[in-house]
């Protein structure tokens, strides 16, 4: 009878040790390299995420990966199951690819975009400019980023680079060319490029409908049903906007742009299918520009 209970009790051990082993979720950090410290500011929207579904699903371990991989790759890797989980702007052909859980987690921010120059451009765009007097600069972007045919279906000529980096790169040795950023990457972009040949233009900026959403792999539904718990938890009781809306990159906004006087040029995104996502994209953004004291109306 004895050996039969400690044998009992050695079960209900084993079966609580596998249980209680927290989940693994791998995701790329590669932050340094790439010089976009926001990504600490999605690292954290995944934590909250993973912190707010934890008593229904469980503990877990995140496991970061050390790698600069464009975007184009990380979806092969995301499919090949070497990663579990990234963030990047939402497309329709994107969404047919992975599944996007799809609760905007960078608040319209990414189609704000400002213009990185030369600073020997300052002249040229230190002024209020037309939508078409822009269209004359060339855009510099990444090679695989979606982002390639907004601009082009919008008029400008495009020129396209390996990565960002690079796109930073042949800005410092050339003039006549813009590199539109999203208005929470520029200031650390350029602060961690350290190349004082270039500069940022708040006087004109663009605007089209961008959406950022966390991508698992389609096989995944366990995890991506626990991160839309865990981000319509932190919508409903408020941390999620708290978490953008009291991060370092929002002080860092407000420090560097007061866009009350600012010409914001809007054009189309035709990339987005969905006229749910273009209302709640649209509807974020409006609240985000008037943080930063932009108003249509002035």
């Amino acid at each position: 009878m004895q050996t039969r209970f400690i044998f009992l009790v050695y079960l209900t051990l084993v079966s609580y040790s596998v249980i209680a082993v927290p989940k693994v979720i791998k995701v790329v950090d590669a932050a340094k390299e790439n010089g976009t410290p926001q990504n600490q500011y999605f690292l954290s929207v995944l934590r909250l995420a993973l912190d707010k579904s934890q008593h229904r699903y469980g503990e877990y371990w995140l496991e970061r990966i050390d790698l600069p991989i464009n975007q184009s790759r990380q979806f092969k890797e995301l499919i090949k199951h070497n990663i579990d989980v990234f963030w990047t702007v939402s497309t329709a052909a994107r969404d047919g690819q992975a599944q996007p859980v799809a609760i905007p987690i960078a608040f319209g921010s990414f189609g704000i975009r400002v213009l990185v120059k030369n600073v020997a451009d300052k002249a040229k765009l230190n002024t209020h400019l037309s939508l078409s007097e822009l269209q004359k600069f060339k855009v510099l972007l990444g090679k695989d980023w979606p982002d390639v045919e907004i601009f082009e279906k919008s008029g400008f000529t495009v020129e396209t680079c390996m990565d960002g980096l690079t796109c930073y790169r042949v800005l410092t040795n050339s003039t006549g060319r813009v590199f539109p950023r999203g208005i929470i990457e520029v200031i650390p972009e350029i602060r961690s490029f350290g190349d004082q040949r270039l500069s940022y233009n708040g006087k004109n900026l663009l605007l089209y409908p961008s959406t950022v959403y966390f991508y698992v792999n389609k096989e995944d539904s366990s995890l991506h049903r626990r991160l839309e718990y865990g981000l319509t938890q932190a919508l409903k009781d408020g941390s999620l906007a708290a978490l953008f809306y009291e991060s370092s990159l929002m002080d860092e906004l407000k420090k560097h742009f007061n866009l009350q006087s600012a010409s914001v040029h809007q054009i189309g995104n035709p990339l987005i299918k969905s006229k749910k996502q273009l209302e709640t994209v649209t509807q974020l953004q409006t609240e985000l520009l008037k943080h930063l004291n932009y108003s249509p109306a002035r």
